[in-house]
């Protein structure tokens, strides 16, 4: 029975989705090595899949279907064409081939289910992100490929340097990534649609759009001026550097940008500025591996180097440089996948991989050497090698574009890539041992098949590059509207006597044998320079050892040798001035000073506040009602849906159900602690009421019980809490139930004007609105985790709810618009810039509050049906997200260790440290948890709102990104207090019912998020 083309597509994926469910299933009961073993089981029948798709394709020309709808407006389509397919081929086959490295490699490791359940994440993801027609789910797989390699980066999390490495990765890559979704954002706007296939996107692809894409596929592809993050990521598992480098994540953003030219002919401009980018990235990118001794990272940087070719290819745009950009493309999966895997062995038999200290390994690992010397040789551009044959058609391509100095530059950048590969062939594998390769031994059998099958792949592509070109390259040109290529054995083409042809190949072949005359060159001018300067001293030998031979960096005699970063010196002083204006994380540093300064300021405006919060609150919340009554006529209703208002009776289940869960997840943690089991029967009464106001559908029985559970609430503050907090919080409570019920009379008596002023002052300072928004960080600080995570969570959501259904049972109260509109934005913004500098976790929170009910706000004061199913969402989340959060924090703070200086929490509390992470992805809206439901529909009625207004909220979220993940990095990850003795902290553990809770909740945002569709049914009221 042959299976269906809509089957195979959906196969590529579901066995990775299955190895992800049982490596969590079974992680008890198998080995590290098993655990291995399992997750290449499942990668090869995605890889087989892939494959048979490519006849089906090849018959069809695409695979186009709807699967099912996934979240409103955004059906799950897929679009399977040529192009989708290479890039699906590396992420599986390559990712396979990985997988099999990883048997051996991890084979001790103790996190092997954590690093395969990502590693298949990551190659699912890829799957996902090429096959994808929508727009937005292209943009779910982006962002899911960039959290499984912020985790898989800090893998090893007590490490600082892996850490160190997490963080730049996410904060770079991701931030960047918010070009993508507001191009996203924007075509969607202006189309309706967010499918790339449909023709209207065509026609809204336009250069501001552009722009925004460019910037985050340059990002993900290392390519200058967002490309300094990919060395810090070294301290990866070598694994995750070959997923990372050779077969995913970066080949993510140069697919992008392949895929860019299916959506409308590029004007000219466009594809000059994408190549004189590929241009200085490669330039850059080579000159930066030069001096580098850290093998890795030397390789990391040619990384860099080598896309900046590919990306050239695709910006010069002729059929001849896309062609040789993607096949340039798969020859730098296999060699670079080789080297890294290579350079993996090495350290995993040496324990290093500083090249000042290896050498003389092609004895001790002949066959880690010879898959070295054929990856090493392919990247150089030897002939007869994978990447002579796609440097020479880059070459030829150029020059027949008439981009003259490009080629030329990208010769000297290969020139530059032969001297620093030989200077680390001869570090690491020639010339005597050393202490650290004398013991060193073969990698495991799985390690070598794995080097072996990349180094098979570079070969045959050397050899017949037209198996590539013909079967994979050939047909994705038609899709770009362009002529195919004839290319024959070892890249000979039909035009192969022209001189531009000639000149390619004169480029191609001398760029080898220049490298390594200038390697020699060096070599031997430096040890002229130390015979003649120092003698023994200068030559690094021992006393009375004498002058070893040096040749290129390293001495072939004597008891030692000079260090192979000798180069790295020369060239350092040599290129200063190249250096210190390349450096790109000097300007990141300066405008992170400037928002650090910013942040400063603005909280010291706030310190200064606090000291007299309750005269403040007294005294804005009159003059907020003041302003409003006075100064902001009620003009502009909003139009609302038909059906809204009698939808709008009642709040949607939705909103209750997640209040409730909330509650429950806060019942248990509070339980689970000895200090807090007594606030429980208060705390359920508190929420209860809270809750039940959500399901009342009278709006005086509504009131009365939102009364209710503030006063609960308040009685818990004055229990648990400091004097001042709990005067502050009984001045916001009396405030804002005089506002509110005063409101109800003024509307229920017809006055719209007293009604709006007291009405949503009160809600302003219930849910902390800028400028009502002192008492939240303070009350934050004072009380318990598990208390204020119940008047966030719970109380304060289910008053929203109230602000919900009056943004549709009477509009005119949200008038004008755009008042409400500037304060949702200083909400956001305010309160994020503040987390940046924010270093108590719990005031953190809190601030983080603050800043979400900006964008809960937006959607409640734009009132349309995209708003407020936003808000809806959005809101649900919060109160999920935020029981997550102050359920993560409650543990360590009952252990005392929640200080402003902790540091490693994640080592003791491991469980929390996750829902730690879960809850700030979920709270930033990061696919694929439940936050992206509401938030891109938010971020969506900002688009159509103004595009300065999208720019103001997309920028708070890049602050709170920075701020969670400096928190995550900082107090959760990375080594624990050196100087915390034993018994100085009691540390109680987290008991079983705390860890059901946090993975509980982390179950329910994460299963939202991958089928938001299944709550809709909860949604009601919003049609």
């Amino acid at each position: 029975m042959q299976v269906s083309n809509e089957a195979l597509v959906l196969f590529a994926m579901l066995p990775l989705l299955a190895g992800i469910v049982l490596q969590l299933l079974a992680a008890r009961f198998l080995s590290s090595r098993a655990k291995g073993v399992l997750a290449l089981v499942c990668c090869v029948p995605s890889l087989a899949a892939v494959v048979a798709t490519f006849t089906r394709v090849s018959q069809a020309g695409a695979i186009h279907f709807s699967a099912l709808p996934w979240d409103g407006p955004l059906a799950l389509v897929f679009h399977v064409d040529a192009l989708s397919l290479m890039f699906a081929l590396m992420g599986t086959g390559l990712g396979s081939i990985v997988l099999l490295y990883s048997i051996g490699y991890m084979a001790e490791d103790r996190g092997a289910t954590r690093f395969y359940a990502f590693m298949l994440t990551f190659i699912c993801g890829m799957v996902g992100l090429v096959y994808s027609a929508n727009l937005f789910f292209l943009y779910l797989c982006w962002e899911a490929m960039g959290l499984c390699s912020f985790s898989l980066v800090g893998f090893w999390y007590e490490k600082k340097e892996s850490v160190a490495g997490a963080r730049k990765v996410l904060l770079m890559t991701h931030l960047a990534g918010y070009g993508l979704l507001a191009a996203i954002l924007l075509i969607f706007a202006r189309t309706g649609s967010a499918l790339w296939t449909d023709p209207a996107v065509a026609q809204a692809f336009s250069g501001g759009i552009y722009t925004l894409m460019l910037v985050a596929l340059l990002a993900k592809s290392v390519q200058f001026p967002l490309h300094t993050w990919i060395p810090e990521a070294m301290n990866a598992p070598t694994p995750v550097s070959a997923l990372l480098h050779a077969a995913c994540y970066v080949k993510a953003g140069v697919y992008l940008a392949a895929r860019m030219h299916c959506f409308n002919q590029w004007p000219g401009s466009w594809g000059f500025a994408m190549m004189w980018l590929g241009v200085v990235t490669m330039v850059v990118g080579v000159a930066y591996a030069m001096v580098q001794h850290d093998l890795k990272r030397m390789l990391a940087f040619h990384t860099v180097s080598q896309i900046g070719y590919i990306i050239t290819g695709l910006g010069l745009g002729t059929p001849l440089g896309i062609a040789a950009g993607l096949l340039h493309c798969l020859n730098h999966s296999l060699f670079k996948g080789g080297l890294f895997l290579a350079a993996g062995s090495v350290q995993h038999a040496t324990g290093t991989r500083d090249m000042n200290q290896l050498g003389g390994l092609a004895r001790r690992m002949p066959r880690t050497s010879v898959v070295w010397l054929i990856s090493v040789g392919s990247m150089m551009g030897v002939p007869f090698m994978s990447g002579f044959a796609s440097k020479w058609l880059l070459y030829t391509a150029a020059l027949q574009a008439g981009q003259v100095v490009p080629a030329l530059l990208a010769w000297v950048v290969s020139v530059g890539t032969v001297f620093s590969c030989v200077k680390a062939t001869s570090s690491v594998f020639l010339g005597p041992t050393t202490p650290r390769t004398e013991n060193a031994h073969e990698a495991p059998p799985t390690m070598v098949w794995a080097l072996g099958l990349f180094a098979l792949g570079s070969v045959v592509l050397g050899l017949a590059p037209q198996l590539a070109v013909h079967y994979i390259i050939n047909p994705i040109l038609p899709l770009l509207g362009l002529a195919t290529v004839q290319v024959s054995w070892f890249g000979l083409t039909p035009t192969a006597g022209s001189w531009l042809t000639t000149g390619g190949l004169v480029l191609a072949v001398v760029s080898a044998g220049v490298g390594v005359v200038l390697y020699l060159m060096a070599g031997m001018s430096r040890a002229r320079a130390l015979s003649v300067e120092g003698g023994a001293i200068m030559a690094g030998a021992t006393g009375g050892g004498g002058v070893g031979v040096f040749t290129g960096g390293e001495s072939i005699s004597g008891p030692t040798r000079l260090p192979a970063s000798e180069f790295s010196v020369i060239l350092k002083k040599t290129w200063a001035p190249f250096f210190r204006n390349t450096d790109v994380d000097r300007v990141y540093l300066a405008l992170w000073g400037g928002l650090q300064a910013a942040s400063n300021a603005l909280g010291r405006v706030m310190a200064w506040a606090e000291k007299s919060a309750i005269t403040w609150t007294v005294a804005l919340t009159l003059a907020l009602i003041w302003l409003v009554r006075w100064f902001a006529p009620a003009v502009g209703a909003p139009v609302l849906a038909s059906g809204t208002k009698q939808a709008a009776e009642s709040l949607p289940m939705l909103l209750g159900a997640g209040c409730a869960v909330a509650l429950a997840a806060l019942l248990v943690a509070a339980g689970a602690q000895k200090a807090w089991r007594s606030l429980v029967p208060l705390l359920a009464g508190t929420g209860l009421a809270a809750v039940a106001a959500t399901w009342v559908a009278q709006p005086v029985a509504r009131l009365a019980l939102l009364e209710l559970a503030t006063v609960l609430a308040l009685v818990l503050v004055w229990r648990t809490g400091t004097r001042r907090a709990a005067w502050l919080y009984s001045v916001v409570v009396a405030l804002s139930a005089v506002s509110l019920i005063a409101g109800q009379v003024a509307l229920q008596q017809g006055s719209v004007d007293w009604a709006r002023a007291l009405l949503l002052s009160g809600f302003l300072l219930k849910l902390a609105i800028v400028p009502l928004l002192l008492w939240l960080p303070m009350l934050a600080d004072a009380v318990p985790a598990v208390v204020i995570g119940v008047i966030i969570a719970v109380v304060d959501i289910a008053a929203f709810g109230e602000l919900y259904l009056a943004a549709q049972t009477h509009p005119e109260l949200l008038l004008p618009q755009g008042v409400w509109i500037v304060a949702a934005i200083a909400s956001a913004l305010m309160a994020s810039l503040l987390m940046l500098t924010q270093r108590n976790l719990k005031r953190l929170l809190a601030l983080s509050t603050i800043e979400d009910m900006g964008f809960l706000l937006l959607g409640v004061s734009v009132a349309n049906e995209l708003g407020l199913r936003g808000a809806l969402f959005a809101a649900t989340v919060h109160a999920l997200a935020k029981a997550l959060l102050f359920i993560s924090i409650s543990t360590p703070e009952a252990d005392g260790a929640l200080t402003e200086n902790a540091r490693g929490l994640a080592s003791r509390y491991p469980v929390s440290a996750a829902g730690f992470l879960a809850g700030l992805l979920a709270m930033l809206g990061i696919p694929p948890l439940l936050g992206f439901a509401g938030r891109w529909r938010l971020y969506q009625v900002a688009a159509g709102t103004n595009h300065w207004v999208l720019a103001g909220f997309i920028l708070s979220s890049m602050f709170a990104l920075i701020a969670y993940v400096l928190c995550l990095t900082r107090c959760w990850w990375g080594p624990a207090e050196a100087d915390t003795t034993e018994g100085e902290v009691q540390h109680g553990g987290e008991s079983l019912p705390l860890r059901l809770a946090i993975v509980g909740l982390i179950i329910v945002l994460l299963a939202g998020g991958l089928w938001p569709n299944a709550l809709l049914a909860l949604a009601g009221g919003i049609r």
